[in-house]
């Protein structure tokens, strides 16, 4: 933000430029991100459903997809030559499907523009409530392996767009990417129901988290756990 209204040339040349700082940034939570996953679906064999293994394994495709669009796939990298095809209907003339135009139209703006936008809105401006009030939301959410956001990556989403929005450049787009990719990993790492992605200590097996209300009460009955009413017991007699 500072370099964009401070040295607007040295942002775009340099500091957003295609293979510069902030994309190589963006794939590196991409794929922390995605080795998450998989290394979730290893630790956790056994001990979740195989639907639920099956969806980490979908998040870090996802991810990985993510990295390699970021980069073209290593064309530049590599000096890999655009086909035809990609020459012809690429805006930028690379090997990735997020610059593809159909019918005059950019896919970026159509599907990984307004569509994910709408969706990442939806994830983290709705879901965290209706996860939290209504248990079938919940239940949902557990099947399909997804991390619910804690209140602190919501706030910081809408810090990164107030930021982004204040920003000159036409390339603040990719602060958007840089900013977005780093707020999902913190909220895989560490989401409100996190204790779906863990192990639960002493062996325990895997429960759908449901709020922070009543855990004890909860955990006491789930380990077989009565409540102590010996200690009431006595102060009664101690009384007669």
């Amino acid at each position: 933000l500072y370099f964009a209204h401070t040295n607007n040339v040295y942002f775009e040349s340099v500091f957003v430029v295609e293979d510069g700082l902030v994309e190589w940034l963006t794939v590196c939570w991409l794929m922390a991100t995605a080795a998450l996953c998989l290394k979730r679906f290893v630790t956790l064999q056994g001990k979740r459903p195989k639907f639920f293994l099956a969806m980490l394994l979908v998040f870090s495709a996802l991810f990985i997809f993510g990295a390699g669009e970021e980069i073209s796939w290593g064309q530049r990298i590599f000096n890999v030559q655009s086909s035809d095809f990609f020459q012809t209907h690429n805006a930028q003339g690379e090997t990735n499907l997020h610059n593809l135009v159909v019918s005059g139209k950019k896919v970026n703006k159509m599907i990984f523009g307004v569509a994910l936008g709408i969706i990442i809105g939806i994830y983290t401006l709705l879901l965290p409530t209706l996860a939290r009030k209504y248990k079938p939301v919940m239940k949902l959410v557990q099947k399909f392996a997804v991390p619910i956001p804690r209140g602190r990556h919501v706030v910081a989403y809408l810090l990164l767009f107030l930021l982004v929005e204040i920003n000159p450049s036409p390339k603040r787009g990719e602060l958007i990417e840089f900013g977005g990719t780093l707020i999902f990993f913190l909220i895989f790492l560490n989401p409100w129901n996190r204790r779906a992605f863990t192990i639960e200590q002493h062996n325990q097996s895997y429960r759908p988290h449901h709020g922070q209300r009543n855990q004890s009460r909860r955990n006491n009955n789930y380990r077989g756990k009565k409540p102590n009413t010996n200690h009431r017991h006595q102060n009664k007699t101690a009384e007669s």
